[in-house]
């Protein structure tokens, strides 16, 4: 069986690249994934995938189904790709694919196109070559990613999968990993502080009160905060950063009455959310106790985000983080299916947050992420993905479906014994 299926990829190789290739010079911006999303459900139905549908937020979903007696397996990708920054640095236009020193360069290549095209192709080859399936194989193109977190994957389990009969016992996220399996990751959550002011004229700032100023002892006690997070033996440590100060009304000679700095923290499963939110009140608490015309508060940053299909939901710029057990049964067996192909995975982590975090904390599946990107080029203007890899995966993703949904002797006969 590997033997087929290695053959079948390796026949249908340049087939997977030129994929690859379109993908990528295909503009998927968060929010306006459509043309992204059509060319993947084509390939789907292309491909001989039993289903294809893209929802109602735009999320494209295919399916390659199984007897129904086994546990069933999702491939999961983001869609969407952060706009390139600074595409003067990019050595070629960022939507124009090029092929260089055995890798294919352009924006989204290793986060996460190189990976949607591996997981088509991966499963296309269950299909082409007909082996026998006792649970789905799911691969699903989810939106919004880049910008809302989970409003496309939240989407996905919450409505979609339950329309389709869908019930996946472990996903395999396409964020990237360079071919080694990844267990899980920090969360992320983007807090708002603001500090409240008064207004004067900037010509008299002493009939008002600086809400910049204010600011400058919070500024000081994340800094002092960032060195007392807690660390972990595999997730390793949780991290506060400012990463932006706004202030209000921002006008000339006016002394601003707002002052908002964004906070990212990354946190581990061991914190929860209440006390990552009170470290944080604790500064205004301690600010408030030496100033008396000290006013702040914090709150989770939500946004009203709106996918291309025209639906609309406030999102809390929040992720949860997880760890998968390296004993899990499910991970046992895809690293063991992988090392069978004469893969050599290592167990990691993603540094960065992905929508994983839904899928393990908030939908419950079981999640690993196995993929032919890799973390170092995401969102850079080096973004690329090793060409052999996407074959390599595309075996990889394959051989794992195999071991989850693959159909065991006697699997079937068992079920239709069953009264």
């Amino acid at each position: 069986m590997r033997q087929r299926l290695a053959e079948h990829l390796e026949r249908h190789r340049a087939d997977l690249q030129r994929f690859a290739a379109e993908l990528i010079r295909t503009p998927s911006p968060s929010g306006d994934e459509g043309a992204v999303a059509a060319l993947v459900a084509a390939a789907m139905r292309d491909h001989g995938f039993d289903e294809c549908r893209i929802d109602e937020v735009g999320n494209v979903v295919g399916v390659i189904r199984g007897s129904g007696a086994g546990p069933s397996v999702l491939f999961c990708s983001h869609l969407d790709t952060r706009a390139p920054l600074d595409p003067e640095r990019w050595g070629h236009p960022p939507l124009e694919p090029v092929e260089q020193d055995g890798y294919l360069l352009g924006l989204g290549a290793a986060d996460a196109k190189g990976a949607i095209a591996a997981q088509v192709f991966a499963a296309s080859a269950l299909r082409a070559l007909g082996l026998p399936l006792s649970g789905d194989v799911i691969v699903a193109g989810v939106v919004m990613a880049e910008r809302s977190e989970a409003f496309g994957v939240a989407h996905l389990f919450d409505v979609t999968f339950g329309a389709m009969g869908l019930a996946p016992a472990l996903a395999v996220m396409g964020d990237p990993t360079g071919l080694d399996v990844y267990l899980g990751q920090r969360g992320r959550l983007e807090l708002e502080l603001v500090t409240i002011g008064r207004t004067a004229h900037a010509a008299a700032p002493g009939l008002g009160v600086n809400a910049a100023y204010k600011m400058a002892g919070i500024v000081e006690g994340l800094q002092e905060l960032a060195q007392t997070l807690p660390s972990h033996p595999f997730l390793e440590k949780s991290t506060v950063a400012l990463i932006d100060l706004a202030c209000a009304p921002a006008r000339v000679s006016i002394i601003p009455d707002r002052c908002v700095a964004s906070i990212d923290r990354r946190f581990l499963p061991t914190e929860s959310l209440d006390t990552v939110v009170m470290q944080i009140q604790s500064l205004i608490s301690r600010a408030a106790e030496k100033d008396s015309n000290f006013k702040a508060e914090v709150k989770v940053r939500t946004v009203l985000e709106t996918a291309y299909t025209g639906i609309a939901r406030e999102v809390p710029k929040l992720l949860p983080p997880f760890l998968t057990s390296d004993r899990h049964p499910m991970v046992v067996a895809s690293v063991e299916a992988l090392a069978a192909l004469g893969q050599a995975p290592r167990l990691d982590k993603w540094c960065f947050s992905t929508e994983g975090g839904y899928v393990s904390t908030i939908a419950g599946v079981p999640t690993i992420g196995y993929a032919p990107g890799e973390e170092k080029y995401a969102h850079t203007p080096y973004d690329r993905v090793r060409i052999a890899s996407l074959g390599e995966a595309a075996h990889g993703m394959a051989a794992i479906a195999l071991a989850i949904a693959g159909q065991a002797p006697g699997r079937e006969a068992a079920r239709e014994e069953r009264p």
